[in-house]
């Protein structure tokens, strides 16, 4: 029996379709879909480190600064496939500085280098408070304009800001008179006073204590304290009252304004003696 040539082409055709609808094969290819993850950009995951005998906890330091510049810095414990600045003390015949460097998650060189003067003294990797505030600051502002950011101008790395938060203790309103009556008096001697404890590099803190009525009257102990934002104590400055008992339960009015008087000076001389540097580039 033989087939009718249409059938014939028929067939070939159905057969033809079915064969194509079959998948090719893909020699060489994995039975398993590959895929590939980039490692984060340096602002996005930044390890801080500092080699052996630079100044102590300066990564972590270095780190919180350039946080708050939008780099997602962090120090501690490295992890893989990280961008890095490594901190290098280096001896030459002009001093001692920090180098800065950058490197790929490869630990390839960047190119990216910064050089930071490090002070004279410096006993055993340990730097004196302010001399290590401004090393952080301009570590770190240098570090984020290696990574495309603005860094920290001049003026903002000199520049002295306060915070005074709400005073503790005080009967009546003083705990708010006195902070606004403190702050007002700070910035009239051309100190600059933020609202936020963000941003500040010394706090004033207030503090008031009240003994008990004795024949009518009461001393008051008012203890203004300078602070670094590390934490360190600038100074203290006390002041001391008798009053007529009962008379700051309430609104304080003009007494918080002289009482500021005399914190505010003292916090200034206070400033004056911890920070000469900052006051001769004003004068």
């Amino acid at each position: 029996m033989q087939c009718n040539p249409v059938i014939k082409i028929l067939l070939a055709l159905s057969l033809g379709l079915l064969a194509a609808c079959q998948p090719l094969e893909r020699p060489f290819q994995p039975e398993y879909k590959s895929s590939w993850r980039a490692a984060p950009g340096p602002r996005a995951a930044l390890y801080v480190e500092v080699e052996k005998d630079g100044p102590p906890e300066l990564e972590q330091a270095v780190a919180k600064k350039l946080q708050q510049l939008g780099i997602a810095a962090f120090a501690g414990d490295a992890q893989p496939n990280r961008y890095y600045v490594r901190g290098s003390i280096v001896d030459t015949e002009n001093g001692k500085y920090l180098d800065w460097t950058v490197f790929d998650p490869q630990n390839r060189n960047t190119g990216l280098y910064a050089r930071e003067k490090l002070p004279p003294v410096m006993v055993a990797g340990e730097i004196p408070a302010p001399s290590f505030d401004r090393l952080v600051l301009s570590s770190a502002s240098h570090i984020d304009k290696l990574l495309g950011g603005d860094g920290l101008t001049l003026e903002d790395e000199n520049k002295l800001t306060l915070f005074v938060p709400i005073v503790e203790g005080a009967p009546g309103d003083g705990s708010e008179s006195l902070a606004a009556a403190i702050q007002n008096e700070l910035v009239r001697l051309g100190l600059t006073v933020l609202p936020t404890e963000n941003g500040a590099t010394f706090i004033v803190r207030g503090s008031a204590d009240l003994t008990p009525p004795v024949a009518e009257t009461q001393v008051i102990e008012l203890v203004w304290s300078l602070e670094r934002r590390n934490g360190e104590q600038v100074g203290q400055i006390r002041q001391r009252n008798r009053i007529r008992a009962g008379s700051l339960n309430g609104a304080w009015g003009d007494t918080a304004r002289l009482a500021a008087q005399g914190g505010a000076d003292g916090v200034y001389n206070l400033l004056r003696k911890s920070e000469p540097d900052y006051f001769k580039s004003k004068s």
